[in-house]
């Protein structure tokens, strides 16, 4: 992800402020409304934030809402999970993102209320985790298996992941963890 301000960074506690307060505000508004019909004016209206803030930051809100997809997939704590041992970071993973998406599942109610499931906004969410996972599983399965290459089992599993994650969360079919950890097993052994 490419932005103005440089995550790779520690933020100032002014930044750490301003870059909340810009997150808080966009998923407050995603909760509200259709991400088309937010403006750059009303994010830092609802923020208290100049637009010259805003733009310190961000080229656009797109750039906003990508920022916001990294401020929740960092929740997932990719480098514990490839420290973990091979065999169970699939699993690990899974329940992670399973985890944050039952933490958020109202908010992600209700952000579904008013963005279309196949619309840009879940879109981009979708191609974002499906991007970080494809990068995890590909470095870090230990995938020995010379029928299939190691990148198309890479996007295999990720796919996996995000189409048992959809089907509970963003399809809103209910689901116990462990029955889910059923799902990903019969569908990828």
């Amino acid at each position: 992800m490419i932005m103005k301000y440089d995550l790779s960074k520690k933020p100032t506690r002014g930044a750490e402020r301003t870059l909340t307060a810009f997150f808080e505000t966009m998923l407050s508004l995603l909760s509200q409304k259709s991400f088309d019909n937010i403006s750059v004016n009303e994010i830092c209206k609802v923020s208290n934030f100049p637009r010259a803030t805003f733009y310190n930051y961000f080229d656009d809100k797109y750039d906003l809402v990508d920022y916001c997809w990294h401020v929740l997939a960092a929740e997932i704590e990719v480098d514990q999970i490839q420290s973990a041992p091979s065999d169970n970071e699939l699993l690990i993973y899974f329940d992670r993102l399973y985890d944050i998406f039952e933490k958020r599942q109202d908010l992600l109610k209700d952000i579904l209320k008013n963005n279309d499931f196949s619309g840009t906004l879940i879109t981009s969410f979708i191609n974002y985790l499906k991007a970080i996972m494809q990068k995890i599983f590909y470095e870090s399965l230990a995938y020995t298996k010379p029928d299939v290459p190691t990148e198309l089992m890479a996007d295999h599993c990720s796919e996996t992941v995000l189409l048992i994650l959809e089907w509970i969360f963003l399809k809103q079919k209910p689901t116990t963890k462990a029955q889910a950890h059923k799902y990903l097993n019969a569908l990828l052994n």
